[in-house]
């Protein structure tokens, strides 16, 4: 197991992470998914040894080891910049920690050429890395290191360099080999959806904090705050700063969403802001959105349609707050168009206006 217990960072007097505090478990998937500069590669680097700790504890099957060096931790690290070695072959680069390990030549070429076949490198194996495209050597890079096979496998933006269709194979692939793997796998990413695919367990970093670890449904479902909740989605979670009035009605601005909340998310008579995923959001002829119990309804105005293939996405306006909801691609949506929106309240998300802080979150819940 890889535990990780209030964990700070700092580079150049400048606080990076901040009392982190995670485990993986052997055979684990975590995935800390954040914007730029959230601390993300600070947090590989400083299991790797790469990059000092302030304070806190690594512990690698119970035994400290953040005053180890890097060779001495078994762990494996994918690096954004790849790291491979110019003047080796792709197939010694991938044979490389294997053969560190003690592994025979030919076993060890054997076992790299069957790893390279699944990624498409076999026609690369004899190249050095310089003649070889951004993507293909970030996919010697993933190979290598999943062949390692440490104690803990960390993987720093593996799949940013690769086009669609070799993403979803690389995906497949973390998750076929990782399968039967021991290792703690620790992946930083800012893609989402490489988040939710490849996490038994999701985190959001932000300036250096864990805002939350949980599996990535409740993670997208019931997002412990505003930053999360708009962090996390594509397009993000709509918020509207709504009145819990003292009768227990729902007001957004001028209008009345409910007559009564069956079971109100704070004191009567308090502001919130009510958060609903686009897929909450109903059109008129729609599947989307149609939820059981009590809704609301919203005159909207149609701004954009955004085709994605196998659903649009259409943009609206609502009292000159900005919406997106989730349609069926053949749902013919004019722009311009003034219609009613309906609201699954059943499924929205309550947060303090001022803390930002998620109220009244379903049992199940993590938070970090």
């Amino acid at each position: 197991m890889l535990e990780l217990q209030d964990l700070s960072v700092e580079l150049d007097r400048r606080p990076v992470l901040r009392s982190l505090s995670l485990s993986v478990a052997p055979g684990e998937r975590v995935v800390i998914a954040g914007p730029s500069g959230s601390g993300k590669s600070t947090l590989l680097r400083a299991v790797a040894g790469l990059a000092p700790v302030r304070s806190g504890e690594i512990r690698l099957d119970g035994r400290p080891v953040q005053a180890l060096p890097p060779g001495q931790r078994d762990v494996a690290m994918m690096f954004q910049s790849y790291a491979l070695f110019p003047h080796l072959s792709v197939l010694e680069n991938l044979c490389f920690g294997l053969r560190a390990r003690g592994m025979a030549r030919r076993d060890a070429e054997d076992r790299a050429r069957a790893a390279a076949h699944t990624l498409d490198l076999t026609p690369l194996l004899a190249r050095r890395p310089r003649e070889l495209s951004g993507g293909e050597r970030q996919r010697v890079a993933l190979t290598r290191a999943l062949l390692r096979e440490p104690k803990a496998l960390l993987l720093d933006e593996p799949l940013s360099s690769l086009d669609t269709q070799l993403r979803v194979r690389a995906r497949a692939e973390i998750l076929k080999t990782h399968a039967g793997s021991r290792a703690a796998m620790l992946l930083v990413t800012h893609d989402q959806s490489e988040a939710m695919a490849l996490a038994d367990r999701l985190g959001v970093l932000h300036e250096g904090r864990l805002l939350q670890l949980a599996p990535p449904r409740t993670v997208y479902a019931e997002p412990a705050n505003l930053f999360v909740a708009r962090f996390l989605g594509q397009p993000a979670m709509n918020t509207l700063e709504v009145q819990l009035a003292l009768d227990g009605g729902l007001w957004w601005g001028e209008t009345l969403l409910s007559r009564r909340l069956v079971s109100p998310p704070a004191a009567l008579g308090r502001r919130l802001v009510m958060g609903l995923r686009p897929e909450h959001l109903s059109l008129p002829g729609s599947r989307w959105g149609r939820e059981e119990g009590p809704g609301a309804e919203l005159q909207a105005t149609v701004e954009t349609v955004e085709p994605l293939g196998e659903q649009q996405i259409v943009w609206l306006n609502a009292g000159g707050q900005r919406l997106a909801a989730r349609a069926e691609p053949e749902l013919r949506v004019g722009r311009g168009v003034s219609l009613p929106l309906r609201l699954a309240l059943t499924r929205a998300c309550w947060f303090d206006p001022d803390s930002g802080e998620a109220l009244a979150p379903a049992s199940g819940a993590a938070r970090a």
